[in-house]
């Protein structure tokens, strides 16, 4: 069975996916004691924060999300070929799925998902930090101007991803429309 994974599996955003939950979990189990009792969870436009949770509430729901994410990423990647093909979104797919570039665009896709993951991942762990970080000052928590680059880097990451999907996938030259 393991070795079945490890050929249905590239093993590099599997790995960095596992290390980002490790370096999650250690972010968690670090700031926690350090924590006050409430948090600021949420900010308005104008950076004042207008949301508050205890920080236990916000570590379960946190780390319960990083966890989703990791355990979702995995799955929805061993699962991918099991989805019926009338469900599959993707442009051109009978010509991309048919047998002959079947286990290709599999393995591409399941690729592309795992970094996907990757990165959301990546995304929620900085979001935590901005989070414990803004909690730990001694001033009024507000948002950081960093938020806006760290959501600016994900934004892209996700429209990198999304046209590397698109342009893969694309009509085939010897296909096209003359």
């Amino acid at each position: 069975m393991q070795e079945e994974l490890g050929m249905r599996l590239n093993r590099t955003p599997m790995t960095v996916l596992l290390l980002l939950a490790a370096v999650a979990a250690i972010q968690m189990t670090h700031y926690y004691p350090l924590l006050p009792e409430r948090l600021a969870v949420h900010f308005g436009a104008a950076g004042e924060a207008n949301g508050w949770s205890s920080k236990g509430e916000f570590i379960v729901l946190f780390g319960a999300m990083e966890a989703f994410i990791v355990l979702f990423g995995w799955a929805f990647a061993i699962l991918l070929d099991r989805i019926p093909m009338a469900l599959l979104n993707i442009p051109n797919k009978d010509y991309w799925f048919s047998p002959e570039r079947q286990e290709e665009s599999w393995e591409f896709l399941r690729n592309q998902i795992l970094w996907m993951e990757t990165a959301t991942l990546g995304f929620l762990v900085a979001l935590a930090q901005l989070i414990f970080k803004e909690n730990l000052g001694s001033a009024p928590p507000r948002l950081p101007d960093s938020f806006w680059y760290v959501l600016v880097a994900f934004v892209a990451v996700v429209l990198w991803f999304s046209a590397r999907i698109i342009m893969r996938f694309r009509r085939p030259r010897e296909q096209a429309p003359i």
